[in-house]
């Protein structure tokens, strides 16, 4: 499975202009498929054999977003509950998130709010894009559209429904967060 972080990430971090570093991160349960969406959209990669994230580990991805050169730093953080403690500081500092859950299976979408509450207490005014992942074997889907759309008419969230195996709605969630990302720390920088 390839590495998320290029072997070249420190010299593409310092040697492209930037006008705005994003740091947003992955959450959702383990084994959502949080780490094959990020090989999907920075690397056009894609592994069906699973692989447990430990820790953490990031990738970078360079955008032109409203004429501004931005940085995007996507942090993949290990979705199983012993490293529940830890992920709290990583989500320090951060812009935005993509929460993820498995349509395949529904106890990933019952402990959304433990992830949404989690990252709200440390990130308030974070953006937050709502991702249902794995819709490629809709054979297998247990949780319905209606309870997701349901999810992000409460938390007032886009959502996405995504396969990084065929890629379907991975640009689109990865873009729309960082587009609103940039949005809320323009607003920052200006308040």
């Amino acid at each position: 499975m390839s590495k998320l972080a290029p072997t070249d990430v420190h010299q593409r971090i310092k040697d492209k202009p930037t006008d705005f570093g994003l740091k947003v991160v992955m959450m959702g349960d383990g084994a959502v498929g949080k780490t094959s969406l990020v090989l999907r959209y920075t690397q056009n990669t894609f592994s069906p054999e699973y692989k447990q994230s430990l820790g953490a580990s990031f990738a970078v991805q360079d955008l032109d977003i409203q004429r501004q050169h931005v940085k995007l730093v996507i942090w993949d953080i290990a979705g199983q509950p012993s490293f529940q403690q830890v992920r709290r500081h990583y989500y320090s500092g951060a812009h935005g998130a993509l929460l993820v859950f498995d349509v395949t299976k529904p106890e990933t979408f019952m402990t959304l709010h433990n992830w949404f509450n989690d990252f709200r207490r440390v990130v308030p005014r974070g953006e937050i894009v709502l991702v249902g992942n794995k819709v490629d074997i809709e054979e297998n889907r247990i949780v319905p559209q209606e309870a997701a759309h349901m999810l992000q008419r409460w938390w007032n969230l886009p959502y996405f429904e995504t396969s990084a195996a065929t890629a379907t709605g991975v640009q689109d969630a990865f873009l729309l967060l960082a587009n609103n990302a940039l949005l809320q720390a323009q607003k920052q920088t200006n308040e």
